[in-house]
C-alpha cells in the first residue's frame, strides 16, 4: 500500500530541495504557486507515442497538489489554469467540458482563464461552466460589445498566507480565428497588453504580488513583460511551452508548464515586507510513479459510464447504407466520404475541403444511427484546420491523392466544393485533368482556402503540401462532433451530390 511517508513523500522531497540548494529554506516559503496549462481535456494519465509509461493526467496531478499543500500549507499555495483545458477528447466534448470543470472543482483551483479552444463549444455553454466553476474565470480582454465583461470578471486580489496576490486573465485575441465566427461573435477581444497595462496600473497598489494568468503564448508573455513591468509573475499557455525553469524578463518571472497535465509547475516565491526577495521555478514531471488520487479517479469513472451510455444513444437513421469500408473509400469517391467533406468545408465556410480515406474506419447500415457508429467511422481525435493554397497546390495535392491508384492508399482525398477527372493509365504526377472548384476552372495562380483534417494539415500520409500550406485557422473543432451534431439535425440522413471524382476507363 502507498504511504504518504513512503516512496512518494521521499521523491517529492528529493525534488523540493532544489529550493534549499539556492538557500530557500521550506519554513520561510511565503507562496507556492502551482499552475497548469493547455490540459486539453487530459483528466486521466496517457502513453505518449514511443514511451512506454504512462504520464500526465489530472488524476495523478491531483496528488502532487495535495501532498504540496501538506508541506506547505493550503493558504500558502496558489493553484492557477492557463486555459485550452476543457476542450479536447470525448470525456469534456461529449459534456460540455463540465468534467474537467468538475475535476478542477474537487482540487480547488483558484482561478482559470479560458483559452481560445474552450470557446470551441459556442458561449452559451462556456458561460455555464463558468457558473460551474467554484474558482474565478478571469478574462479581463474579453467584453461584449457594450464592454461589459464575457465572463464577468477581469481579476481578483486575495490573500494567501498573509500575502495581498492580485490575479489578471488574459485570453488570446487570435480567438475569433482559431474557433468557429459564431462561437466569438458580438464579443471583442481586446489587445491584451494594452487591457494587462490598463488594470496592472489599477491593481498595483493595492497588492503585494501582482499575476497575469496568460492563455496568449510565451512570444507574446515575453512581450508582455516588457511592456508592463508592474508585473510580478505571468503564468503562460497557449503555446505549450515546457520552460522547465523559471525565466526572468524585464523583472517579471516567467513560467509555462507544457501540455496535457504532463507537468507541474511548481514556482516558489519569498515575499518579504510585500515585495519578492527570491523565487526559484521549475516543473514537477508527472509520471506513473504518482498514484492516482481516488477522489478524481472516482468522479472519471462516473463520467466514463455517462460516455457508454452517451455512445448507445440513437441520433439519427439513414434509408441507405453509408460506405466507409477500406477498398473503397481508398480508392473512389463514396457517398459517406462525401458527407464527411462536405460536413468540414461547411463547418469553416472554405472554398474546398478534403480528407484521407484512411481516416474513415467504417461503413453506416441503413436504419438507426447511433454515436457508437460515427465514432467507429471516426475513430481518431482529428480537429478541423483551414490553410490557405495556391490552385498549384491543390492540384499537386489531388495527383499525391491518386499516385497508387489501382492500388488502396490511406491518403486518397474525399473531396467537396471541388470536381475532377483522373487517368489511371497516366503516369503518376499526370493523372488529375479538369479540376474545378464550385464549378469553375481551377487557376493555378489563384488563392483558396482548404479545410482538412489536422493530421493531413501536418503533413499526414506524406503530404508535405499542406503542411507548407499558410495557416488560416486551427479550429479544435473535432471533426465527429461535427458529424453527430449534424445527424442529430436530421430527420433522416439524405446522400449528398455524388460525381465529384471520375475516374476514367
Amino acid at each position: 500500500m502507498w504511504s504518504r511517508f513512503s516512496k512518494f513523500r521521499l521523491a517529492l522531497i528529493l525534488v523540493l530541495a532544489v529550493v534549499l540548494t539556492v538557500s530557500l529554506p521550506l519554513w520561510a516559503a511565503e507562496i507556492v504557486i502551482l499552475h497548469t496549462n493547455d490540459v486539453h481535456s487530459r483528466l486521466e494519465s496517457h502513453i505518449p507515442a514511443e514511451a512506454e509509461e504512462e504520464q500526465g493526467g489530472r488524476v495523478r496531478l491531483a496528488t502532487l497538489v495535495d501532498d504540496i499543500r501538506a508541506v506547505y500549507g493550503k493558504e500558502a499555495v496558489i493553484l492557477l489554469d492557463a486555459g485550452d483545458s476543457i476542450h479536447g477528447l470525448n470525456v469534456d466534448n461529449l459534456f460540455g467540458g463540465l468534467p474537467s470543470i468538475e475535476v478542477m472543482n474537487f482540487m480547488g483551483y483558484n482561478a482559470f482563464v479560458p483559452g481560445n479552444h474552450d470557446f470551441n463549444y459556442g458561449q452559451e455553454v462556456l458561460l455555464e461552466r463558468v457558473r460551474d466553476a467554484k474558482f474565478p474565470v478571469l478574462a479581463a480582454n474579453v467584453t461584449y460589445e457594450d464592454g461589459s465583461l464575457f465572463t464577468g470578471t477581469s481579476a481578483l486580489i486575495q490573500e494567501f498566507n498573509g500575502v495581498k496576490v492580485g490575479i489578471i486573465g488574459l485570453v488570446t485575441d487570435e480567438t475569433p480565428f482559431v474557433t468557429h465566427p459564431r462561437n466569438a461573435e458580438g464579443l471583442v477581444f481586446h489587445d491584451p497588453i494594452a487591457i494587462a497595462k490598463m488594470v496592472a496600473e489599477r491593481l498595483r497598489p493595492r497588492v503585494d504580488i501582482l499575476i497575469v494568468l496568460s492563455h496568449l503564448g510565451y512570444p507574446l508573455e515575453v512581450e508582455l513583460a516588457k511592456a508592463v513591468p508592474e508585473l510580478d509573475v505571468i503564468v503562460g499557455g497557449h503555446s505549450h511551452t515546457e520552460l522547465k525553469v523559471a525565466e526572468e524578463v524585464n523583472g517579471v518571472i516567467l513560467v509555462q508548464a507544457d501540455e496535457y497535465a504532463n507537468n507541474l509547475g511548481f514556482l516558489y516565491l519569498d515575499v518579504q515586507d510585500g515585495r519578492i526577495v527570491d523565487y526559484e521555478g521549475f516543473l514537477i514531471p508527472v509520471t506513473a510513479e504518482i498514484p492516482k488520487h481516488p477522489g478524481v479517479q472516482a468522479i472519471i469513472d462516473r463520467w466514463n459510464a455517462e460516455i457508454q451510455e452517451r455512445l448507445n444513444s440513437v441520433v439519427g437513421r439513414s434509408d441507405v447504407t453509408w460506405i466507409g469500408e477500406r477498398e473503397f473509400v481508398r480508392t473512389s469517391e463514396t457517398n459517406l466520404g462525401n458527407l464527411v467533406a462536405d460536413l468540414i468545408r461547411e463547418t469553416v465556410g472554405s472554398d474546398i475541403a478534403v480528407t484521407n480515406g484512411g481516416g474513415i474506419r467504417a461503413s453506416i447500415n441503413a436504419g438507426e444511427i447511433k454515436v457508437a457508429d460515427i465514432y467507429s467511422v471516426l475513430p481518431f481525435d482529428n480537429t478541423l484546420v483551414v490553410v490557405e493554397m495556391m490552385g498549384m497546390d491543390i492540384i499537386d495535392a489531388l495527383e499525391h491523392s491518386v499516385r497508387a491508384l489501382p492500388e488502396q492508399s490511406g491518403g486518397f482525398l474525399q473531396v467537396s466544393g471541388l470536381t475532377f477527372e483522373v487517368d489511371p493509365k497516366a503516369q503518376p504526377g499526370g493523372r488529375v485533368i479538369n479540376v474545378r472548384v464550385n464549378g469553375e476552372r481551377i487557376s493555378a495562380s489563384k488563392y483558396y482556402t482548404v479545410a482538412t483534417n489536422d493530421f493531413l494539415a501536418a503533413g499526414g500520409n506524406e503530404y508535405d503540401v499542406f503542411k507548407n500550406a499558410r495557416l488560416v485557422a486551427d479550429t479544435g473543432i473535432m471533426l465527429r462532433d461535427v458529424m453527430v451534431d449534424y445527424v442529430l439535425k436530421q430527420e433522416t440522413l439524405t446522400e449528398p451530390e455524388a460525381g465529384r471524382i471520375i475516374i476514367l476507363e
